[in-house]
């Protein structure tokens, strides 16, 4: 079952996996992103597609742009700003207990 666009849930085995090589990332109640390849880096490496991140964000320097990549084939799976300090955010949390009842 696709989640995201490049996130599959195996509802039988009850695990995430990278929709573009089958790479098994983690268990389904954890957060993909802490199974990821990430890169981070200044706000700025979002590009020119986005609102200039200080107008958004203001001027703290302690902000950083996250890029979540698949560890196996390097499909881009999502990204995030963040403080240096944050968490990486579980945006994805599925409750697969309810799905089978």
């Amino acid at each position: 079952m696709q989640i995201q666009k490049y996130l599959d849930l195996d509802e039988d085995a009850q695990t995430i996996s990278c929709r573009q090589c089958g790479e098994t990332l983690c268990d389904a109640e954890e957060n993909y992103k802490e199974y990821s390849a990430m890169r981070t880096g200044p706000v700025t490496d979002a590009g020119p597609a986005f609102e200039p991140p200080e107008k958004l964000l203001g001027e703290d320097p302690h902000l950083e742009f996250r890029q979540f990549f698949c560890p196996s084939c390097g499909v881009l799976f999502d990204h995030e700003f963040a403080r240096e300090d944050d968490p990486i955010l579980h945006d994805i949390e599925l409750d697969v207990d309810g799905m089978t009842a």
